[in-house]
C-alpha cells in the first residue's frame, strides 16, 4: 500500500472524532467553480462515467454544486428516477475521471456476501471457524460468525496500524493473527480488520472455483450492471483490499447505488434479490445507525455532545430523510440512496473539515423536488 493510501485511511479513522458530519481531513479555502461543457447524451444511468466524458448541466442545482465545490468536489452525479439529472467535474476533475473510494469501498462486500449466501457458497451465520480452521478451538474467535465481520461487531482489534502501518505482504494472513478485543457481538469498531477476514474466508471457499473476491464481485454485480473503469488495489500477494482499494468515475459508482436503490433490479433484470438487499440494510443490534457494510440515517436529531460514539458521530445524520443509506469514505467520498425520493447521488471530493452531509442533502432534495 502506497503511503499516501495509508494515510487516507488513517485520516478516514481519525475523522470519526468529528461531530455527526461526516467531516474528514483538513480545511481549505473554496477554489473557483470550473464550468462544465454540455454534452448531448442520452439521459440512462449507463450512459454516465462510461469511456466518453459526459457532462450534464442542471441550473436547479447550482446550490448544491456550488456547496460541493466549496469543500473541494470533483465530481457529482445526481440520478432521479431513470434520469442523470447532474453529471459534472468540479475543480479542474473530469466527469469520467477515475478516483479512489477510500473507505466507501467497502459498501460492495455486504451485497456480494449476500450474493454468496443465496448461492449456497456460505451462510452469513456460519462460524468464520468452518472455513478458518485455524480458529477451531480458539477462544472467541472460535465464536464468530460471518455476518458480525460485516457488520464489524466481529470482536477484532480494528487493524488499522498492523494491516495499514506495517504494510504486509500478505493482508488477509496477517489479519488471522490480529487479537480479539472483545467477544463477537459485543462490541462495533471500524477498521480494516473485518473484511480482511472475509477476504480470506471468501477467496478459501471461491478457490475451487478459480475466483477470488474481486472476481466473484465482478461476476455477482460489476458486469450484470456495467460497470466498467474499476480498478482494485491489491497487496503483494494479490489479495483485493475489501476495505479501501476500488478507484472508478463517479456515474460507473452511481450504478451501484441504483442497483440498491432499486432492490437489486437493473433495467428490469434482477441481479441480487430483493430479499438479500434488504438484509445488507438491517440496522444491526449493536450499532442500529449501521447495516451490513452501509451506514444507514441516524433518525434522531443531531445532539451537541461531544461524547458520543465515534459510530454515532460518523453516521449520516438528516430529520427528514429517514431512509437515506450512505457509502462515505476519506475526504468525503459519499454515495447516498434516498428510496423515498427515488435518488442516488455519487459525490467525490477532497479533505475539507466544515464538509455536512445534513446542509448538502438539504439542497440536493430542495434541488430535486423543484425539478420534477
Amino acid at each position: 500500500m502506497t503511503r499516501k493510501r495509508k494515510f487516507n485511511w488513517l485520516l478516514a479513522t481519525a475523522a470519526l472524532a468529528f461531530a455527526g458530519s461526516g467531516c474528514n481531513g483538513a480545511s481549505r479555502s473554496a477554489p473557483p467553480a470550473v464550468e462544465p461543457v454540455a454534452v448531448p447524451v442520452d439521459p440512462a444511468p449507463e450512459s454516465v462515467g462510461g469511456t466518453e466524458p459526459v457532462t450534464i448541466e442542471n441550473a436547479v442545482y447550482d446550490e448544491a454544486a456550488a456547496y460541493s465545490t466549496r469543500y473541494g468536489g470533483l465530481a457529482l452525479v445526481v440520478i432521479d428516477g431513470d434520469r442523470v439529472a447532474l453529471a459534472i467535474g468540479q475543480n479542474g476533475h473530469r466527469i469520467d475521471e477515475s478516483h479512489p473510494l477510500h473507505g466507501a469501498s467497502e459498501s460492495f462486500w455486504g451485497p456480494v456476501a449476500v450474493a454468496a449466501d443465496r448461492d449456497g457458497l456460505l451462510d452469513l451465520d456460519e462460524p468464520v471457524a468452518l472455513t478458518i480452521k485455524e480458529w477451531e478451538g480458539v477462544r472467541w474467535k472460535s465464536d464468530m460468525r460471518i455476518r458480525q465481520l460485516l457488520q464489524y461487531t466481529s470482536g477484532l482489534e480494528s487493524g488499522v496500524w498492523p494491516l495499514l502501518r506495517e504494510e504486509p505482504e500478505n493482508h488477509y494472513e496477517r489479519a488471522l493473527e490480529l487479537d480479539m478485543v472483545a467477544a463477537p457481538g459485543e462490541r462495533f469498531q471500524v477498521g480494516p480488520s473485518h473484511l480482511a477476514v472475509f477476504g480470506e474466508v471468501l477467496r478459501r471457499k471461491l478457490a475451487p472455483e478459480g475466483f477470488d473476491p474481486f472476481s466473484y464481485l465482478e461476476r455477482k454485480i460489476l458486469e450484470p450492471i456495467g460497470l466498467e473503469t474499476v480498478h482494485w488495489e491489491r497487496d503483494v500477494a494479490g489479495n483485493p483490499d475489501l476495505a479501501n482499494g476500488a478507484r472508478m468515475a463517479a456515474g460507473e459508482w452511481a450504478k451501484f447505488g441504483v442497483l440498491i436503490r432499486d432492490r437489486g433490479v437493473w433495467h428490469g433484470e434482477v441481479v441480487l434479490d430483493a430479499e438479500g438487499i434488504e438484509a445488507c440494510l438491517e440496522r444491526g443490534d449493536v450499532q442500529p445507525r449501521f447495516g451490513l457494510t452501509f451506514w444507514l440515517n441516524a433518525r434522531e436529531p443531531r445532539a451537541a455532545d461531544s461524547r458520543r460514539s465515534a459510530a454515532d458521530q460518523t453516521a449520516v445524520r438528516h430529520e427528514d430523510l429517514g431512509d437515506v443509506v450512505m457509502a462515505a469514505g476519506a475526504g468525503n467520498q459519499r454515495l447516498y440512496v434516498i428510496r423515498s425520493l427515488n435518488l442516488v447521488v455519487a459525490r467525490f471530493g477532497e479533505d475539507a473539515r466544515d464538509w455536512r452531509d445534513s446542509e448538502f442533502l438539504n439542497l440536493i432534495t430542495a434541488a430535486a423536488a423543484s425539478d420534477r
